[in-house]
């Protein structure tokens, strides 16, 4: 379906907008987003949780391939959210339409767009990390996860406007390798339980901590305790955990509130059975905030 009101803009307002962050550097004060799903539900929701944040703006929609490149034609987006399984056409072939025609007809698409696949299927991860996509979303959508990838979206427009183009999407394509390679083949921690060693898999932590001497992985309702240090558990997870304290790590999927605490500190309840409260200090509530886009 096409978009009901198409966005037109002038040639100065198709090209990026930016300003100057507080810290000093380019940020564009607009993300400006299309979004390419077969379902117009899924289109409806994720047009809702993107609009619910701050410095974006929904430009267009499209329901197919062909809508797709129009809408991307006349509106000149700074990202396009795809879905990857469409009738007529994958978005994965979209965004490789996307990428060649940013090539050949640069004035048509003056700003090729980053691309985030929004979609119900993980297994076109990698696929997807070949077309040099920033963010790969799973549905059913969640408004703290699609606030990470307008982040990720902001970090690399940001990143381009600081460095020469290859730097940027070079940073862009390690953290998505590294994302990839987490997501699909999660890191498993060696533990003690009745005297012999099992594994843990890293998706089933809440949290990890240093008590009494001993490093505890902490699942939904069990704890395991590792001979790992807590640095070498820090190094073998996955960049959706967080050393949030010199004696905590946290799975920052598994936050449920950030709860402000006393001289600048911060605590984090968690989804476990106990609802837990984890600590974080001074020294990391700024990656803190930054992981989730606030």
């Amino acid at each position: 379906m096409r978009a009901s009101s198409p966005y037109r803009a002038s040639q100065a307002a198709a090209l990026r907008l930016l300003s100057r962050s507080p810290e000093g550097r380019w940020r564009p004060s607009v993300i400006r987003v299309v979004i390419v799903d077969d379902e117009k539900p899924a289109r409806d929701e994720l047009r809702f949780l993107l609009e619910s944040i701050d410095g974006v703006e929904v430009v267009g929609e499209a329901a197919n391939a062909v809508e797709a490149l129009e809408q991307v034609a006349k509106t000149s987006p700074d990202a396009v959210f795809l879905d990857v399984e469409m009738p007529d056409q994958s978005g994965l072939e979209i965004a490789k339409a996307l990428r060649q025609s940013g090539r050949q007809h640069a004035a048509r698409y003056p700003n090729r767009p980053k691309v985030v696949f929004a979609t119900a299927y993980d297994e076109y991860a990698v696929e997807a990390f070949e077309v040099s996509a920033v963010d790969y979303v799973l549905k059913p959508f969640e408004l703290e996860r699609v606030r990470a990838s307008i982040e990720k979206l902001a970090e690399g427009l940001r990143d381009e406007n600081q460095a020469p183009d290859s730097q940027g999407v070079d940073r862009l394509t390690e953290k998505l390798v590294r994302e990839i390679l987490h997501r699909f083949q999660p890191a498993k921690l060696p533990a003690e339980q009745n005297g012999s060693t099992i594994l843990v898999d890293s998706s089933e932590l809440v949290y990890v901590c240093s008590r009494n001497g001993k490093v505890v992985l902490k699942t939904f309702d069990k704890e395991y305790v590792t001979k790992l240090t807590l640095e070498d558990v820090e190094r073998r997870l996955g960049p959706r955990f967080l050393r949030v304290h010199r004696r905590f790590i946290v799975n920052l999927d598994r936050v449920a509130r950030i709860i402000p605490w006393f001289s600048g500190t911060y605590m984090v309840a968690v989804k476990d059975k106990d609802a837990n409260k984890v600590p974080v200090s001074r020294s990391q509530v700024k990656e803190l905030k930054k992981a989730f886009g606030l």
